[in-house]
């Protein structure tokens, strides 16, 4: 790693590990180095391919807000995997590539996805399992890819972390651009939106910005919307960006973690815009589902995967897709550094600390924690004494799932819920069945995480 590539991850790292817990940035990216930097493109050496295919499935977002922090404005991001080189590629035989080399290597790189910044080329519609849980977001979205603007838009998809959304605005992305190469595709996540905001704001450059997400934009990706809630001048700028797009003819496609009647904080008038569109979501995958995905996965990254270890994952990992593509990759590399034959007996032991056995009923922490995720809250609030709106209801719908599928007494459940009053057990129940009987995105939320608790 030359000086200059060092001290530029050394100020790219400082913005990241904010983004990541001291724990990712320790085990996903201690061993990363920047070999390669243009105005346009990064390109970082990573020790082999399950390293870039961690950060592409999981810390993108996390690395390209880092990106735009750190340099003002997004970049395309490249790897190049120390197996790709013959032999070992260390220190001794880096300073061997010369800088010119790396400039024209990622001059060209760069050329080829300056109108797709943030695209992961895995994330296609070919490689996206479609099943019942997200049928009708797979069908919008390949339809928005094929004729941008004309169908549905904006397009608007929500669900739970890991289910997928993601890999669908890539695919939106990618294939737009597989079938018009002119086409300018801007993809980003609301929170690196809004650091180029903060940014074009303290360089006085928002013509700039206005003219990148306005005039130079045939389709705009963007993730986690949820994240503009509260962010005043965020959600101006963004307001004025969609209309300007939407006039224009050019696609909007966006996703969040709830329906945008539930995002706390959010603009009336932004989410009258996203009724303009279609609002579509996905459900987390059933067990049939969950082993196509695996498979699906096992065959791109050319893992070996038995069936019967198939069926035990898909079985026994049912949070979300990321956790469970995530425990293959975790197999996989354990029996390629270990030598180790991938059988499900490696399966049980490797994993045994992240399984749910199936047959068992699921204990009120596992309970927490899975309400706790689908509801975006964190497990200690629901635990808490905390009234928030949204913690108050995570909080009652937990009680009231305990309750159905552990069978516990009111007592002992408000126990387990960091000493609560049996009547607050009490109330939680009643109000949950009272609520999903009047509201049907609150009931289909209850039946799908009672189906994942179940199944």
């Amino acid at each position: 790693m030359d000086e200059k590539c060092t001290q530029l991850w050394e100020k790219l790292s400082a913005a990241l590990k904010p983004q990541v817990s001291p724990d990712t940035f320790k085990r996903w990216f201690s061993a990363v180095q920047l070999i390669g930097a243009t105005e346009n493109a990064l390109t970082f050496r990573v020790p082999n391919n399950i390293y870039q295919f961690w950060i592409e499935s999981n810390h993108m977002a996390a690395l390209q807000a880092a990106i735009v922090s750190a340099f003002g404005s997004p970049r395309a991001v490249k790897f190049s995997c120390a197996s790709e080189v013959p032999g070992k590629l260390d220190e001794e035989i880096l300073p061997e590539i010369s800088e010119k080399e790396f400039a024209r290597q990622n001059t060209r790189d760069a050329k080829q996805s300056s109108t797709a910044l943030g695209l992961n080329p895995r994330n296609t519609f070919e490689s996206f399992v479609v099943g019942p849980n997200n049928e009708i977001a797979h069908a919008a979205s390949l339809a928005v890819a094929q004729s941008p603007a004309r169908t549905y838009n904006p397009l608007f998809i929500y669900g739970g972390v890991g289910l997928g959304k993601t890999h669908l605005v890539h695919a939106v992305g990618n294939h737009a651009l597989r079938q018009n190469p002119n086409c300018h595709v801007v993809y980003l996540s609301s929170e690196s939106f809004t650091n180029d905001l903060i940014h074009a704001l303290e360089q006085h450059r928002m013509p700039e910005f206005r003219a990148r997400y306005r005039e130079k934009c045939d389709i705009l990706l963007l993730d986690d919307i949820q994240f503009l809630s509260n962010k005043k001048q965020t959600m101006e700028e963004f307001f004025h960006t969609f209309n300007a797009l939407h006039e224009g003819g050019k696609q909007i496609f966006v996703t969040s973690d709830k329906l945008p009647t539930e995002i706390e904080g959010f603009e009336e008038r932004l989410r009258s815009r996203f009724q303009w569109g279609l609002i579509a979501d996905i459900q987390p995958p059933e067990v049939e589902t969950r082993v196509a995905i695996l498979k699906k996965k096992a065959a791109t990254d050319h893992i070996a995967l038995p069936d019967d270890v198939a069926l035990f994952l898909g079985t026994h990992i049912r949070s979300n897709v990321r956790e469970l593509e995530g425990s293959l990759i975790r197999l996989a590399a354990f029996a390629s550094l270990t030598g180790a034959a991938l059988t499900l007996e490696l399966a049980q032991d490797v994993l045994k600390n992240i399984l749910v056995v199936r047959g068992d009923k699921p204990d009120v922490e596992t309970i927490i924690k899975v309400v706790a995720e689908a509801m975006q809250v964190k497990p200690q609030d629901i635990k808490g004494d905390r009234r928030q709106q949204n913690i108050a209801r995570a909080r009652q719908v937990a009680m009231f799932l305990t309750r159905k599928i552990t069978g516990l007494s009111y007592p002992v459940i408000g126990e387990k819920f960091g000493g609560k009053d049996h009547s607050t057990v009490i109330n939680a129940e009643q109000r949950i069945e009272q609520l999903t009987g009047e509201e049907p995105d609150l009931s289909k939320t209850v039946q799908s995480l009672l189906r994942r608790l179940n199944s």
